[in-house]
């Protein structure tokens, strides 16, 4: 790309029409007229030689030149703005920012109440966005529509066998699980064996959006097959789901310890090896030189790793 004879306002423009592929809701992207995308358009045809965007049926699709330029582009832009936002001290009192901070299950209840006093506390001016984890969450780190993102050491959460180099990990205190069925269960008394625990009917945590099967879910919690017949969209809810059944959950002990006092469950240790999970926190890589992003994710770290 020869920057002396591209427009950089376009790049925008540019950024908008790979990820919408449709003129008029890349205008709303923008907060420009449709006119106005559309003479966008026709500039960034000219100068790249290639339509770009294309009608395929009812729906405009990208080029092969356009599906290229997808990535590269964002991330071109991502770096400008961080750059651009960048100051080379930070006062958390005085400064004005909103952060996303994507937080698992467990983490939410536990973590957030000390992250939001602190805000509250020290920095007035800080707004604080909490999302769930979703399979789309560590996309949402690379197209920087999210901060952070707190959640349970698994990739294959996120349908991948490892994560991004893109990203930066630090890992955090580790996962003990614990299993729980209802206070009435017709068959489980004071104590679970593993052959029980493996032969009654599971619940499990299913986010919305996800890809894997029921079968796969279950190994990559358990590292077992096991009847799955229930799910929830959250850890949050299993204990709830319980009373009146024979279903086991799986869940982390710091949350079945949490939830015990307001749902008629039954907490044992769990009967059978689990794999080792740890909680981690992930950040994109660019925004490393950010002092405020450097301060927002400390104060996670910090919590999380308190007792």
């Amino acid at each position: 790309m020869q920057l002396n004879r591209f427009d950089l306002n376009l790049l925008t423009a540019l950024d908008a029409l790979l990820h919408e592929k449709n003129v008029t809701r890349a205008a709303e992207r923008v907060y420009v007229s449709q006119p106005a995308m559309s003479a966008a358009l026709q500039k960034l045809r000219d100068y790249f030689d290639d339509p770009l965007l294309v009608r395929v049926g009812r729906e405009m699709e990208l080029t092969p030149r356009g599906l290229a330029l997808v990535e590269p582009v964002r991330e071109a832009l991502l770096r400008i703005q961080v750059t651009l936002g960048t100051q080379p001290t930070f006062d958390p009192a005085t400064v004005k920012r909103s952060f996303v901070a994507i937080v698992g299950d467990v983490a939410a209840p536990l973590v957030m109440p000390r992250v939001l006093a602190r805000l509250s506390r020290d920095s007035p001016g800080i707004q604080c966005h909490v999302e769930p984890v979703l399979q789309n969450s560590l996309t949402r780190l690379e197209y920087g529509e999210a901060d952070l993102c707190l959640t349970i050491d698994s990739p294959r959460l996120f349908g991948l066998r490892a994560y991004p180099e893109s990203l930066r990990i630090a890992e955090l205190r580790p996962v003990s699980w614990t299993c729980i069925v209802a206070k009435d269960h017709p068959t489980v008394g004071d104590t679970i064996s593993a052959a029980e625990f493996l032969s009654l009917p599971h619940i499990l945590p299913r986010p919305a959006g996800a890809i894997e099967s029921l079968e796969e879910a279950a190994r990559r919690l358990l590292n077992t097959e096991v009847e799955v017949r229930a799910t929830a969209h959250s850890l949050m809810e299993l204990p709830f789901m319980l009373a009146g059944t024979p279903l086991v959950a799986t869940v982390p002990d710091r949350l079945a310890r949490l939830i015990a006092p307001l749902a008629p469950v039954k907490i044992f240790p769990i009967p059978i090896d689990m794999p080792a999970r740890r909680e981690i926190l992930l950040w994109h890589k660019r925004n490393e030189p950010d002092p405020g992003h450097a301060w927002f994710r400390n104060l996670f770290i910090e919590f999380e790793r308190e007792p």
